[in-house]
């Protein structure tokens, strides 16, 4: 499914891939468009999201870290900003052993979501609100998993020099560091490794090309390359080309828009790790946690 077409993009010469990339989406039949983090459930386009190759290595990545840390503690809290459809949790807390989670998420839906992953064992704390407007509570493990990037701006700083008030990344990420160090936590953060931060503007060939690297030449090619494994039934590959229309080949259309109305300002590694340590982080390692450099997984302390 559509592996040949993208695969015969991505070896174009750069400037032409976006005219290519209009082509190939004229190509997809219609499809039920569900909008991001808005729906749960068997049937959901999320759901199917969290089934991919590429999600289901950062969740194993994510469990490992968390497991390690949590060993031999009792009592713990654990910190979630933005839980999405809460398939991290599923089946990783020892159901014998008591302890608090705390979501940060503005979408109730996400919140539903997440308790219903979580064992009896587990206090469920919803706080429903962005990350940028409450503070965050002392956490065993604070896990913020392809979140930051809906945040634009490296840091208030930049955010003002562009019109935009309130918190960046930074600030958010300092009172992450903050909140694991009294408790000699972990922190993780996930997020894709491509920069198209608040200072790339509108149009901007550059900006246009780390859309279509981020989203068309690694996203959309793992998502094709995994419909095409023969295990895949038909209502999943039906779902996860969706995915691949409009999660990912529509993204590229962001490039266009004012930066304040843009949904994604993702960073490159250096910059993720630059600001990590600006919080005050004292040890950061990092790996992709997929097979397509797509992800990035940094626990810090």
């Amino acid at each position: 499914m559509w592996i040949d077409e993208l695969n015969d993009l991505a070896l174009l010469p750069r400037a032409q891939q976006y005219s290519a990339l209009r082509q190939l989406r004229k190509t997809f039949t219609e499809s039920h468009d569900e909008q991001w983090n808005t729906a749960f459930g068997p049937t959901s386009l999320y759901e199917a999201w969290t089934q991919l190759p590429v999600m289901q290595g950062l969740y194993q990545r994510n469990r490992a870290v968390i497991q390690e840390t949590l060993q031999g503690r009792s009592g713990w809290h654990i910190v979630e900003i933005g839980g999405g459809n809460g398939a991290l949790w599923q089946g990783l807390l020892n159901p014998q052993r008591a302890g608090t989670l705390t979501l940060i998420d503005p979408h109730a839906e996400a919140h539903d979501a997440v308790a219903a992953r979580l064992p009896g064992n587990v206090t469920f704390r919803p706080i429903v609100a962005s990350a940028e407007h409450v503070e965050i509570p002392d956490a065993d493990v604070i896990v913020c998993s392809l979140t930051l990037h809906h945040v634009a701006g490296l840091d208030s700083a930049q955010r003002r020099s562009f019109g935009l008030e309130g918190d960046g990344k930074a600030e958010i990420l300092r009172r992450c560091v903050s909140a694991i160090q009294g408790r000699d936590g972990t922190g993780l953060l996930n997020e894709a490794d491509c920069y198209n931060e608040l200072d790339l503007p509108p149009g901007d060939p550059v900006l246009v090309d780390h859309f279509l690297d981020v989203y068309v030449r690694r996203t959309a090619r793992a998502i094709a390359h995994a419909s095409e494994h023969a295990g895949v039934d038909a209502q999943r590959r039906q779902a996860w080309e969706a995915i691949l229309r409009h999660w990912c080949l529509d993204q590229v259309d962001n490039a266009f828009l004012p930066r304040e109305q843009r949904d994604v300002y993702e960073l490159d590694a250096v910059h993720w790790i630059d600001l990590l340590h600006q919080a005050g982080a004292q040890q950061v390692t990092h790996c992709y946690t997929d097979e397509w450099n797509l992800f990035q997984q940094y626990a810090f302390r």
